[in-house]
């Protein structure tokens, strides 16, 4: 491994256990009741040893019998109680690491940059938020446990074996070597294919995902058993993983190399007593404290599984964690200024990521826009319209040139202020899975329900919302399924006017809307968009015409602007609309141009 991918491993790895030594009160009551639970297992060898040792004695002592077997009891109890509660406390351990670990995954997805929200599915932030960190999560419990335990339990152990008979103590010393080199071809095996695990999830993750949310188009083009088809690969592709991996498992030796070990222990144990150099009582336990490590054996090949799983998990959920793709706050930002946002646009250019390559999606727009205008978007799809918007809304940043609104460009104000003055109506409107009254109110929780009324009645939605039996505690389902595209265009049109944002962005926000629909809500928000830059995306003809100014787009180039009567004398493009639906005057061609 070379050294840039080991600093890249260890930085996860050190992410990782920085999250679980935070708890440091739940971790030391855990070591706590660990050394108990470890020290009673360990010293119950000694008193079988006492006791095999007293019915050895030719004038036994059944007093002596039935105390050390109260203490075997006490000692059971007390391991009982301990193990209740170093259990319990791994527990708690292991779901506090993974609540932390998964709203910081959370946090850092959302203030991620649109373009890595563009390029990531969301089914692989789904498996990473979900099933590796349910991985992490065994990691620690029972995994950590077991680590823990086979530690303590090795160290307790050995160093009373050691302590009663060094000799037969050569015998783990002479097995050392075969422990490690079984545990850590164990541990190289699994590595490879605890990563495929992992990812093989991820992938049956995504094709799940898209296959629901697709659901219509699969059923359009009857392509259900394809479907079938390819999901049934993929899970056989992690049949044939976790089958690959229960065949390294099935190969950890350390298992019988410890039961070797006791056998051995018996006979040279046995030689050593007939030759009066070790007692019986000493032998017993020294066998019962060897058996004792066979628990150890058996977790120590657990904790390799669950830790490689586990930290291939953590390195998932690491990597897209880490990535640098944040839009960056100003280390001193300006505050929003005035009410009406004056916009310009100078030399904008930005370009889309691509592979390794980027696509340019706008090139040199340079534009004054006055507070309080109405500005129409025209252009062929992919000329720019979309983009533009979004970095006014500074969800993309511009790879040339800057935006500026009321002379304060735009990277030197706080992302929350920017966006707070800045409603977006879109085509495509995603509503949550909530009620009407929660989809409204969302950009202002606070609202009464009479706000909520007064501005979806200026969107024309509030005969319709009173028709359901719940009216405005309506649940609109799963991304507004139970509505109509025209309903879910007004409910997020009344969304928008409730925060009564200084700039109005309508991204062809009537298209799902009847032409009748469309006047009521036009004449209904006239006073409403009075004093606030309104952008409009849209093909109506009607709205293109009332703007105080109208952008021309093609390829990403801002090719001309104007008011409708000066534009339709001069610009082709735009002429290009109107022709199907009216007679128009001949074209005037500037001279010089």
């Amino acid at each position: 491994m070379n050294q840039k991918g080991s600093r890249k491993e260890m930085s996860y790895k050190k992410w990782f256990f920085k999250h679980l030594v935070k708890e440091k009160l739940l971790s030391i009551v855990l070591l706590i009741f660990l050394t108990i639970y470890i020290a009673t297992t360990s010293v119950t060898p000694f008193f079988i040893g006492d006791i095999f040792g007293e019915l050895a004695k030719e004038n036994r002592s059944f007093s002596i019998i039935l105390r050390t077997a109260l203490l075997i009891a006490l000692a059971g109890v007390i391991r009982a109680a301990a193990d209740f509660v170093q259990s319990y406390m791994n527990e708690v351990l292991a779901h506090k690491v993974t609540k932390n670990v998964t709203e910081e995954f959370y946090n850092d997805m959302l203030e991620k940059s649109q373009e890595f929200h563009d390029r990531i599915k969301v089914g692989d932030i789904m498996a990473r938020a979900t099933y590796d960190t349910r991985q992490m999560n065994i990691f620690i419990s029972p995994g950590l446990k077991f680590l823990f335990e086979a530690s303590f339990t090795l160290i307790f152990s050995v160093s009373f074996m050691i302590w009663i008979s060094p000799k037969l103590a050569l015998l783990l010393a002479a097995a050392l070597p075969f422990y490690i080199i079984t545990i850590y071809d164990y541990y190289k095996k699994l590595g490879p294919v605890s990563k495929a695990q992992v990812e093989q999830n991820s992938i049956m993750n995504i094709r799940l995902q898209e296959s629901i949310t697709g659901i219509r188009v699969i059923r359009n083009f009857v392509k259900e058993k394809e479907e079938i088809k390819e999901f049934d690969y993929e899970t056989d592709r992690l049949r044939e993983i976790n089958t690959k991996r229960g065949i390294i498992s099935a190969k950890y030796y350390p298992i019988a190399i410890t039961t070797l070990v006791i056998a051995l222990s018996f006979l040279w144990g046995s030689n050593l007593v007939t030759n009066g150099n070790l007692s019986l009582d000493d032998l017993i336990t020294f066998v019962f404290l060897m058996m004792t490590l066979t628990m150890p054996t058996w977790q120590a090949g657990r904790v390799v599984t669950q830790f490689q799983i586990g930290m291939a998990a953590a390195k998932r959920i690491y990597e897209m964690k880490e990535r640098e793709e944040y839009v960056p706050e100003p280390s001193t930002p300006t505050e929003w200024s005035g009410y009406q946002g004056s916009i310009k646009f100078d030399r904008l250019s930005f370009s889309y990521k691509s592979g390794s390559t980027r696509k340019k999606a706008l090139d040199k727009i340079n534009l004054h826009i006055s507070g309080g205008s109405t500005v129409a978007i025209i252009g062929n799809p992919g000329s720019g319209k979309s983009t533009l918007i979004k970095l006014l809304m500074r969800l993309y940043d511009p790879t040339e040139g800057k935006i500026s609104i009321n002379g304060i460009e735009i990277k030197d104000m706080c992302l929350s202020n920017l966006r707070e003055h800045i409603g977006v109506i879109e085509q495509e409107v995603f509503l949550f899975s909530k009620s009407i009254r929660d989809n409204i109110a969302y950009g202002k929780a606070e609202a009464t329900l009479e706000e909520i009324e007064a501005v979806a009645k200026l969107a024309q939605a509030h005969e319709f919302i009173m028709n359901f039996e719940n009216g405005y505690d309506t649940i609109v389902g799963e991304r507004g399924v139970t509505l109509s595209g025209g309903q879910k265009q007004r409910i997020a049109i009344a969304r928008a006017l409730l925060v009564n944002p200084s700039i109005l962005i309508l991204d062809d926000a009537s298209s799902a809307i009847d032409a009748e629909t469309e006047r009521k809500i036009q004449t209904a928000i006239a006073n409403v968009l009075k004093n606030r830059t309104t952008f409009v995306i849209t093909h109506r003809l009607a709205t293109i015409k009332n703007a105080d100014l109208i952008m021309v787009m093609r390829n990403g180039k801002l090719i001309d602007s104007g008011a409708h009567d000066d534009l339709i004398l001069r610009n082709p493009d735009y002429r290009n609309l109107f022709e199907r639906f009216s007679e128009l005057p001949p074209i005037q061609i500037k001279e010089g141009v």
